[in-house]
């Protein structure tokens, strides 16, 4: 009896721990000092350019009828979808995200989405963003959950448990800078079904391109859910994404 309270209390304190969501590490992105002045910065929908994954699923459901009554069964089912940064709804979510943060980071700038060039007159900084392959670049994940399986044998492995999952991910991708006026811009614009709102024809404006990767590190418990690691990942990527549209829209 004395054992299993013990186990159970160590399960306990592994447990809470091991829910716990995830959060960021390291210091915020790095963003030169305001040198102040007006500019329109129009930042379009993002792009992507990322491989289709494909995934496994298990769904769990209830099976009427038969000698015992109802029972659950597993389905399980492989699904072709795009890497979260890449998917229609993170990229609008990273777009909505983008343009506040640019605009928190230069107050006295206009920064705007190309829906709003018929309103706006005179020289534009127009950045693209294109979203491509993310990679996980560390993680100490599988020695964590190992350890967890193996508490059932073990309880003490379960205390390892008390230190959350360090990971690290790398969003690859590129920022492209176009200098126009506004009024020869408002022809151009397009839309585009999946995106939220205007893209802008580019063909024949010379281009300023830069390639990024940049890192996302954070810490979770063992058994948190990728429901509440999406949300955090999306707003890191997209903040530090701002002080790189910043950097290429202040480039000389």
């Amino acid at each position: 009896m004395r054992r299993e309270a013990a186990v159970g209390l160590v399960l306990g304190v592994a447990l809470f721990p091991g829910c716990t969501a995830a959060h960021l590490l390291g210091p915020a992105p790095f963003t030169a000092p305001d040198p102040g002045g007006a500019r329109v910065v129009v930042v379009e929908p993002f792009f992507e350019d990322a491989d289709w994954q494909t995934s496994t699923l298990i769904e769990h459901g209830l099976v009427q009828g038969g000698l015992y009554g109802p029972r659950e069964i597993a389905v399980t089912q492989s699904v072709a979808q795009k890497p979260l940064f890449a998917q229609v709804a993170s990229l609008a979510a990273e777009h909505r995200a983008v343009v506040s943060w640019v605009q928190k980071l230069r107050p006295s700038w206009r920064v705007l989405a190309p829906g709003a060039l018929p309103a706006v007159e005179g020289p534009v900084t127009l950045v693209r963003v294109v979203v491509g392959e993310a990679e996980l670049v560390g993680s100490d994940r599988a020695a964590k959950s190992l350890a967890f399986g193996f508490g059932f044998l073990l309880p003490p492995l379960w205390l390892m448990n008390l230190y959350p999952v360090r990971e690290t991910q790398r969003v690859h991708g590129r920022l492209v800078r176009y200098d126009a006026d506004a009024l020869a811009l408002r022809p151009r614009l397009l839309r585009y079904p999946t995106q939220p709102d205007f893209a802008v024809d580019t063909r024949g404006l010379p281009p300023l391109e830069r390639r990024f990767g940049l890192d996302l590190d954070y810490e979770e418990g063992v058994l948190a859910t990728e429901t509440s690691r999406e949300p955090v990942l999306i707003e890191a990527f997209a903040r530090r994404l701002a002080a790189a549209v910043v950097a290429i829209a202040e480039e000389r």
